[in-house]
């Protein structure tokens, strides 16, 4: 952080030396370029909601939330290992949007008020603390930082999680942490924890930095009253109980299966042993315990940068809860995320920019000039670098709906497809399980069956994205299924060129369809005529071919019925 000599410096709040009517004119404009730069941010957030690459993580979610919308019960019927509230809350919107291949782009679109939000409530903050003429650029630097700004963009849980927090964190610098305050507090805690269980690091960070403060005002010899609090750490339990209790309760309302499936899913199966860091023990399980002194260090220096203490205190909290934050994760959470760090990004911009602005609002310095050309030139970086990570003009999103439209056109409602976590959307899977990296971790030992293969046959499950399969899946799902456009595979093989008699093998069961590149065949299978379409067993089959030229297929008839072509992509047996 900074010297508690410089941030407590009366220059912070002193105003500029210019004539009124200078004043009032140059307040004008600031206000006008803070309202058109910040409508520009907004606007290149919507935009990149159409463009940005997909990512495996919101297919998953938006699978979940159409299950709901279907009348699924989560965790019972549907697999999913987050908490529930972000998907309850999306179903009606999904239910009344249907079945599209564009979903992803109008579910994107409603996370854009959480980033609003999320802008508003930075800016909140940063007015409570600093110096007003400085929160509207705080709010839209910290809108514009890269990992922040494009991570808001994709459809998922985290958005809501981080609005949430933001939100508890205005409440908790915004006046003494008591009373009401304190219950409401808890309770937005209690929100954030029905959206993602990762909210216990962000408690467990807050807590450490509410234990610094009082431990700074102890140091300070400043009388602690324990009977107050106590009554106020009541206040905050109470209200995080209160959101958790009744989904809870609406799980044990649909039976004991759910409410056993909910435990499992949110918190037995995310903490399987031997994931990622905790496979071994090493220098990282350190980490929080070595930054809790200079942790402790920065929150003495916050503290007393302001004569006042709510303002000093609220300083301390936002940037020890970010230090704090940062090294449990590092330290102590399995698998690290760049989405995990979405809730941290506003408060290390809260607490890192209040630097920068003081800096320039030093007598020298023209204040109402230099921070807006300094944000402006920050902006212009985070801009720069969002560009350089995807360019606003490359549309990654138009692979991902043609994969699900050429699923849509090629199955049924009732139809299954096998993907990895749920890419199919709108398509339930002849697996309950999502093949993410817990799940994968939790096969390798021993503790999930590995019957990915098994339930695809059982099933006779005909169309398949072939993104997460592994190993011998992978391989036995490209002897039975033929390869079309947008990665989608189909049940059926190719069998060569044209002879007079051809065996081969399903595993399989289906309504196939024989066909040639060259033309209509004539002949026997297994000893039958030949005919366009039929219900062919699993096992050994012969056919015995009387005319036809070409190369011969065998293709789900369903699909060819819908445009599939067995032929689409040329393999070296087409040609022999």
């Amino acid at each position: 952080m900074v010297p508690a000599a410089v941030l407590s410096s009366p220059a912070i709040y002193q105003k500029p030396t210019i004539a009124p009517s200078r004043g009032r004119a140059a307040g004008i404009v600031e206000s006008w370029t803070v309202a058109l730069v910040l409508a520009g941010l907004i606007a290149l957030h919507v935009a990149y909601a159409f463009v940005y690459r997909v990512d495996s993580d919101e297919p998953q979610h938006l699978h979940v939330v159409w299950g709901v919308a279907q009348g699924l019960v989560q965790y019972r019927d549907i697999f999913d290992n987050h908490s529930p509230l972000f998907q309850m809350l999306c179903a009606p919107l999904m239910a009344a949007i249907g079945e599209h291949a564009w979903i992803v782009i109008p579910m994107r679109m409603a996370m854009t008020p959480l980033y609003i939000a999320d802008l508003l409530l930075v800016w909140l903050i940063a007015r409570s603390l600093y110096p007003r003429q400085w929160a509207p650029w705080m709010a839209i630097v910290t809108g514009c930082v890269p990992l922040f700004f494009l991570v808001t963009t994709e459809f998922r849980p985290d958005d809501l999680w981080t609005t949430l927090w933001l939100a508890a964190v205005w409440v908790a610098v915004g006046g003494p942490l008591e009373g009401r305050r304190a219950f409401l507090f808890g309770l937005l805690m209690g929100f954030c924890f029905s959206v993602s269980m990762k909210t216990m690091l962000l408690f467990a960070a807050a807590g450490t930095a509410g234990a610094g403060l009082l431990a700074l005002h102890a140091l300070s010899r400043r009388k602690l009253e324990l009977r107050a609090l106590l009554k106020n750490g009541g206040l905050i339990l109470t209200g995080l109980v209160i959101v958790p209790g009744l989904l809870v309760a609406f799980f044990a309302a649909h039976g004991p299966v759910a409410l056993r499936q909910m435990y499992y899913c949110v918190i037995q199966h995310n903490f399987t042993p031997g994931l990622g860091k905790g496979a071994k023990a090493g220098f990282h399980l350190w980490l929080f315990p070595l930054s809790l002194a200079p942790l402790f260090g920065l929150g003495w220096l916050c503290m007393h940068s302001s004569a006042d203490e709510r303002i000093g205190g609220g300083r301390a909290l936002i940037a020890m809860t970010c230090v704090a934050y940062y090294f449990l994760l590092r330290s102590y959470w399995p698998l690290v995320t760049t989405q995990d760090a979405e809730p941290m990004l506003p408060l290390l911009a809260l607490s890192v920019l209040p630097f920068l602005f003081h800096l320039l609002s030093l007598p020298k310095w023209n204040v109402r000039a230099a921070i807006p050309a300094a944000a402006a030139l920050l902006l212009a970086v985070e801009a720069a670098l969002i560009w350089r990570m995807q360019s606003p003009l490359d549309n990654k999103v138009i692979p991902f709906n043609q994969d699900l439209a050429a699923v849509l056109r090629l199955t049924n409602p009732t139809d299954l497809v096998m993907d990895g976590k749920g890419e199919s959307i709108f398509r339930n899977r002849p697996i309950y399980w999502v093949l993410e990296g817990v799940t994968i971790k939790r096969i390798q030992l021993g503790l999930i069956p590995d019957d990915v293969k098994e339930k695809i046959i059982n099933t006779s499950t005909c169309v398949a994205l072939d993104h997460r399969l592994r190993g011998q899946d992978s391989d036995w799902l490209h002897q039975n299924f033929l390869e079309g456009d947008h990665k989608v595979w189909v049940a059926g093989k190719k069998l060569g060129p044209v002879r007079p008699t051809i065996a081969f093998h399903t595993d399989i069961q289906a309504r196939y369809s024989i066909v040639s590149d060259k033309g209509k065949l004539a002949g026997k299978l297994d000893g039958a005529p030949l005919r366009d379409s039929q219900q062919i067993a699993a096992g050994d089959h012969l056919l015995e071919l009387n005319s036809g030229a070409g190369n011969v297929a065998l293709v789900w008839s369903q699909a060819l019925e819908r445009g599939f072509s067995p032929f689409a992509k040329a393999t070296p047996e087409d040609s022999e």
